[in-house]
């Protein structure tokens, strides 16, 4: 546990919210299944990801640092800078994917092909959002060792969810899905 500031603890928390707030505000918006098919397997995706969430939040706080010190301020940036990224990537992302976003991977009878905002850039941008959010948590209360155990369990259950997520776009849309994800990075955008 590495001493952190006040300011990054509570810019986490204040972000935090307005990630939750964006979360249910998109599961309210969500409207019924039209037929489709699921894929329970998801679950265990997500069940993988909320541990990793688990261990990178584990453990105690040490907010030690002076307010303005170095340390700090540049706690309090990579928070701002990493959860900033988070809730802009959930927001857009779940927009984008209008009445196609779901929390398990399913395919709707009317799904579309998104390929615009965040889309355009990776395949999964709301996953880059919550890896995102993981690190801005891990900063926030100085967890570094337990990121070392979080980490690969979040990317372990992000891999579960894209394989199922993909497979179920490419059996939906065939050889535009398979064009989609050659052109366009899964989860790391490409720098140009």
């Amino acid at each position: 546990m590495v001493p952190i500031g006040w300011l990054q603890f509570w810019l986490f928390s204040g972000i935090a919210i307005l990630f939750f707030i964006s979360l249910i505000r998109a599961l309210m918006r969500r409207t019924p299944d039209s037929g489709g098919r699921r894929e329970g397997k998801s679950r265990v995706g997500i069940i993988i990801q909320s541990i990793s969430f688990f261990f990178a939040g584990f453990g105690g706080v040490r907010p030690e640092l002076p307010l303005f010190s170095p340390a700090s301020l540049a706690g309090a940036v990579a928070v701002l800078l990493l959860m900033g990224g988070a809730v802009y990537l959930f927001v857009a992302s779940s927009s984008a994917l209008g009445k196609n976003w779901s929390l398990e991977a399913r395919m709707r009878t009317d799904h579309q092909l998104v390929r615009d905002g965040p889309y355009a850039r990776v395949r999964h941008p709301i996953y880059l959002g919550m890896l995102l959010f993981l690190l801005g948590l891990a900063v926030a209360f100085g967890h570094w060792l337990q990121l070392a155990f979080a980490l690969p369990l979040f990317l372990a259950g992000t891999a579960i969810r894209t394989r199922l997520e993909d497979r179920l776009l490419e059996s939906q849309f065939g050889p535009e899905f398979r064009d989609y994800a050659q052109a366009t990075p899964a989860l790391i955008p490409r720098l140009r």
